[in-house]
């Protein structure tokens, strides 16, 4: 009973660390049987992840302010309210109680994410349910040609299109609004949605600082401590909407990135929104690039310059965004998202996102069929 003294009153001492460290244990056993069956991962979706979030979202979607911000001014409040408690005290004392604290908001952080949408990992993907991980592969030919209907199709869409005024503030604003409650509508309206549950409701928001995400080389992420998602405010007019779409695809539980692509694709084109069409239509057509590399280079260069003036003209004024948003170690911050995509059972890593052609492809020959 002696041995146990001094456990017994680090317990009495620490509750609020005890009770985070239980969470982080449940956590871990709870992740590892969803990890090791989609039963579990499935089960999670449906009993908890839907609910949770349903909820979470009827109280946010009153307010404009991303969460982000509301979470990192509480963190603050904590955090100075932490170094007041330990001024004075011994630096052992000091020390022991810094540990604890930084132990315990990264134990709590870990697990929240996880509970409120990082479980979703183990979750049976769209592939598997939808496509059972089946794609077509298109021979040289074939893919040429799809290659070329998508380069006229990008063409007819763009020259048929009126941007709306990216230096409208207020436009700028409702566009990003707009956009997520007409999606949102889209996956609604549709007879089936991929087994994703549409009682879902999630946000987007305009990210802020401009340029911010830009510089980390990405355009929005979602974040599910919010049950929200974000979208750099400096984003061209022509990005928007696909970018919306796809962070919106995360809000519905979706977690492999070419599946969010597919996915936000599918809400762009089924919008009749032209420009989401557009958006949507030409993020294809730079990912079909990005296959097609491979393939002769006067054929790529062709397909280059088959573009219009004025798809050009839209790609010009996304490049000079890239530089004057420069990238901020972008080799750093892919092989940290690679692995972290890796760590979670996303095949592929990174190269994830390269599956949305041969989805999209699969999804048109089903159609037709």
């Amino acid at each position: 009973m002696l041995k146990l003294m001094p456990i017994l009153n680090f317990i009495r001492s620490h509750i609020p660390f005890v009770i985070i460290l239980t969470i982080g244990l449940i956590s871990l056993i709870f992740g590892i049987l969803i990890f090791g069956n989609t039963n579990w991962g499935d089960w999670y979706y449906i009993k908890i992840f839907v609910p949770l979030n349903v909820k979470v979202q009827s109280v946010l979607r009153f307010s404009d302010a991303p969460f982000y911000m509301v979470l990192g001014m509480v963190f603050f409040i904590i955090l100075i309210g932490h170094i007041i408690s330990v001024y004075g005290k011994p630096w052992r004392d000091n020390l022991i109680s810094w540990l604890l604290f930084l132990s315990s908001s990264a134990i709590l952080l870990i697990s929240v994410f996880y509970w409120m949408w990082g479980f979703n990992y183990g979750h049976t993907t769209i592939g598997e349910s939808y496509f059972q991980n089946e794609y077509i592969t298109l021979d040289t030919v074939a893919f040429r040609k799809r290659w070329e209907l998508q380069t006229n199709r990008v063409n007819l869409i763009r020259k048929k299109l009126i941007l709306p005024d990216s230096t409208d503030k207020s436009t700028e604003k409702h566009l990003t609004q707009n956009y997520a409650h007409r999606f949102r509508q889209t996956a609604e309206e549709r007879n089936f949605f991929f087994d994703l549950d549409t009682n879902l409701q999630p946000q987007c928001k305009e990210f802020i600082p401009p340029g911010l995400l830009l510089r980390l080389n990405t355009a929005g992420f979602y974040f599910p401590l919010g049950s929200e998602s974000y979208v750099d405010k400096a984003l061209h007019v022509t990005q928007k909407p696909f970018v919306i779409a796809h962070e919106l695809a995360h809000g519905y539980g979706v977690t492999d990135e070419g599946e969010a692509n597919f996915i936000g694709y599918i809400l762009s084109q089924s919008s009749g929104d032209p420009l989401a069409i557009y958006s949507s239509a030409l993020s294809l057509w730079l990912y079909m690039a990005s296959d097609g590399r491979h393939l002769s280079k006067s054929f790529t260069k062709e397909m280059w310059d088959q573009l219009s003036p004025a798809v050009w003209s839209d790609l010009q004024a996304r490049r000079a965004l890239d530089d004057r948003y420069p990238e901020f170690m972008p080799k750093m911050r892919d092989a940290i998202y690679d692995s972290y995509l890796a760590m979670n059972k996303v095949e592929g890593g990174m190269q994830s996102y390269n599956r949305f052609v041969k989805m999209v492809l699969t999804y048109e020959e089903m159609i037709n069929d």
